[in-house]
């Protein structure tokens, strides 16, 4: 099922077609286009699967379900996921001038942050959608995960430090009211910490349909960095850092498969098998560091501090 809905920052419906769907995967909805508002410029999916019908698009072995790190085959990837959960980490740290406090974490997946938050010394909760994985959140690590949309959860106003958005906001269905209710859970002077994908990234440039940011039906929204900000102050917040931290390499090869299957797809397996060996990423990571340093990596994170 689908259904259409207006621009979500300035609420009209005059929009431009982007990218439709003959331009993706085969198991995408033909009518479903991502589409530019002519007002404000947001970009989002139109139509769009309902909320009903979305979650055939996340099966249990979506690829951001990740398991433990401890459940790692590979010493290598042990190391750089450990790596990657104490970068976010210590960014949460450093822009709220926290070292404890109370976290939220919002679509938190199977808890492998909040885990780490709350090893550091956090009162850590989360909330997520899918069953399998708050089941997995909840048994694996004994966290407090509420099952459902933020918009529902039992949570009171003012009771949070931090609350944070890996790789979730572009999958929401209203990226303004998740980020009213934010401010509303925050504290005065507490932050939230967002990533998105990076329209600015060299991947969007080279790859351009086949960008994973796109990622239709599961991304309803792809933000430039004058859309995500002007989202943050309607809802309360001041912008204090834009940065790429996190490691580009899988979300480069994702867009990089996309653009084989489309136009190489004798050669997608055998490349994609190379690539996704363990450790081979290890040789392009001076040039995916660098990528990070001029912005221009597959994901930007925003810090933003409640007014």
């Amino acid at each position: 099922m689908l259904e259409s809905a207006p621009c979500n920052l300035c609420g009209a419906a005059d929009a431009d077609p982007v990218c439709t769907g003959r331009d993706w995967a085969a198991d995408v909805p033909d009518a479903v286009a991502m589409v530019r508002c002519r007002r404000c410029g947001l970009m989002y999916l139109r139509p769009r699967p309902t909320p009903e019908a979305i979650g055939r698009f996340y099966p249990p072995d979506y690829a951001p379900f990740r398991p433990a790190v401890e459940d790692e085959r590979w010493a290598v990837m042990r190391w750089m996921r450990r790596r990657k959960l104490a970068q976010r980490r210590e960014l949460v740290e450093r822009y709220s001038g926290r070292t404890r406090g109370r976290l939220l974490d919002v679509g938190c997946s199977t808890g492998l942050f909040l885990h780490e938050m709350a090893l550091a010394g956090w009162q850590a909760q989360g909330v997520e959608l899918t069953p399998s994985a708050v089941r997995y959140a909840r048994e694996r690590f004994g966290l407090q995960v509420f099952e459902g949309m933020l918009e529902d959860a039992p949570l009171a106003d003012r009771a949070f430090d931090a609350v944070t958005f890996w790789d979730v906001l572009e999958h929401v269905y209203s990226p303004a009211d998740a980020l009213a209710r934010s401010a509303a859970l925050l504290a005065p002077g507490g932050l939230v910490a967002i990533n998105v994908p990076n329209w600015d990234s060299l991947d969007r440039r080279l790859f351009g349909r086949h960008w994973q940011g796109f990622d239709p039906p599961r991304h309803l929204y792809v933000f430039t960095r004058a859309t995500l900000e002007a989202l943050l102050r309607r809802a309360g917040f001041d912008p204090v850092a834009w940065l790429c931290f996190m490691p580009s390499y899988f979300t480069f090869i994702l867009s990089l498969e996309r653009w084989l299957k489309a136009s190489h797809p004798t050669l997608a397996g055998p490349v994609m098998r190379l690539l996704n060996f363990p450790g081979v990423r290890l040789a392009f990571e001076p040039l995916f560091w660098a990528i990070n340093r001029m912005r221009k990596g597959s994901v930007v994170s925003v810090f933003a501090r409640r007014r």
